[in-house]
């Protein structure tokens, strides 16, 4: 089944299915060969909700155990609990018990690395994961000071990849992600523009080079006069030949 006709399917299942139904939660996976495979009972970690058919069951973002814990970690750190919130979802749907193929786990998908940055003792712990997402997240924020975007950009693709691209980097993954987390945010018409990709420069011919004189110092030549006064010259001074004796 290909992504197209994996977004019709998705599509399906929220119209046509019941409006009770449709409040529980829908995961996915799609698979390597591109097959996507729903379920409202996931068995694997690799299963990821789908936001569109509502949160996993006992999530609130309004009140209730992550409400709190979001709301309290996001004003001690001095950003926007509205804004965590948006990532979670775009991350990981609120599933604490989630991994990517690339090993980012839990509520914010922490890679290892980062875990360690921020000294999370536990990434599938909901307190310990938000509160180094949180610090990362504010780490970023002081990094690209007044430009949200490229904040969300390098909590996807990774701070270096904004700094070398200069703006939000031309990867597909990272400008949907952008779209999306605004979307989640409250700001969907939000302009996310990805840095161009820079032009492959052509190699250059070599140049053959040519062997320049190295211009040389100037000499600079003192001689005492009879009364004792010092004179300088860049000529060098005459040198009489010593005279055969006289027979």
């Amino acid at each position: 089944m290909g992504r197209a006709l994996a977004v019709l399917l998705a599509w399906g299942l929220l119209v046509f299915a019941p409006f009770s139904w449709v409040q529980a939660a829908v995961y996915v996976y799609v698979d390597t060969e591109g097959t996507a495979h729903f379920t409202d009972a996931p068995t694997k970690t690799y299963f990821r909700p789908l936001p569109a058919f509502g949160l996993p069951q006992g999530v609130n973002l309004t009140s209730g155990q992550y409400a709190d814990l979001i709301n309290a970690i996001a004003t001690q750190n001095g950003v926007d609990p509205a804004l965590v919130k948006a990532i979670i979802r775009a991350e990981s749907g609120f599933d604490q018990r989630a991994v990517s193929r690339k090993g980012a786990q839990g509520l914010m998908q922490l890679m290892p690395q980062t875990a360690d940055r921020y000294a999370v003792g536990d990434a599938f712990d909901p307190a310990d994961n938000i509160r180094g997402g949180v610090r990362y997240l504010r780490f970023l924020q002081d990094l690209f000071p007044g430009q949200l975007h490229l904040a969300v950009a390098a909590y996807n693709a990774g701070e270096n990849a904004v700094l070398r691209y200069g703006g939000i980097p031309p990867y597909a993954e990272t400008r949907e992600y952008v779209t999306r987390v605004f979307r989640f945010y409250g700001q969907p018409d939000a302009v996310v523009t990805a840095a161009p990709i820079p032009a492959a420069r052509p190699p250059q011919p070599a140049r053959a080079t040519r062997a320049e004189p190295v211009p040389s110092t100037p000499s600079v030549y003192r001689q005492v006069g009879p009364d004792g006064t010092p004179h300088y010259t860049n000529l060098p001074p005459l040198v009489r030949s010593p005279q055969p004796p006289a027979r």
